[in-house]
């Protein structure tokens, strides 16, 4: 065993300290690190899409309110605007809905806000919330792609 010696690892303290949760530096990559995660989320929890607001802007827009209501179920809000259109807000229908033996509330929903003109037409649906879909990662754009 002549010529082996024990292996002796040496730190430099300035890596020791970063390496520390009580360092600086570790306080603020783990709020970066957190910032970005965040991010990421949020992209997906306040995304538009783009396709499923087309879809609904060219079914809906022009269609007499009270159509709207008789086809896709009664608004959840109504008011009235000084200038005599009507705002309203329609969530989609929430069913029961069976998950291998569990029954409980289908929250795929689509949340839309709509001004109807003083004659009583759509000018404007925007959605509000679109929440994944049955098939695909629209709710809205399923409901109103399919009719």
């Amino acid at each position: 065993m002549a010529g082996r010696g024990r292996a002796t690892i040496a730190f430099d303290a300035t890596v020791e300290n970063a390496l520390s949760p009580e360092s600086p530096t570790a306080a603020l990559r783990a709020a970066a690190f957190l910032s970005l995660l965040l991010g990421f989320a949020g992209c997906s929890v306040f995304k538009t899409n783009e396709e499923a607001q087309a879809v609904l802007s060219q079914r809906v827009v022009g269609m007499p309110v009270g159509d709207f209501f008789d086809r896709y179920g009664r608004w959840k809000m109504r008011e009235p605007q000084p200038d005599g259109s009507v705002e309203y807000s329609w969530i989609s229908e929430i069913t029961t809905t069976p998950n291998a033996g569990f029954y409980g509330l289908d929250d795929r929903t689509c949340t839309v806000k709509i001004i109807a003109g003083k004659d009583g037409r759509i000018l404007t649906a925007s959605i509000l919330q679109d929440m994944p879909g049955r098939t695909s990662t629209s709710r809205c754009l399923e409901m109103f792609k399919a009719t």
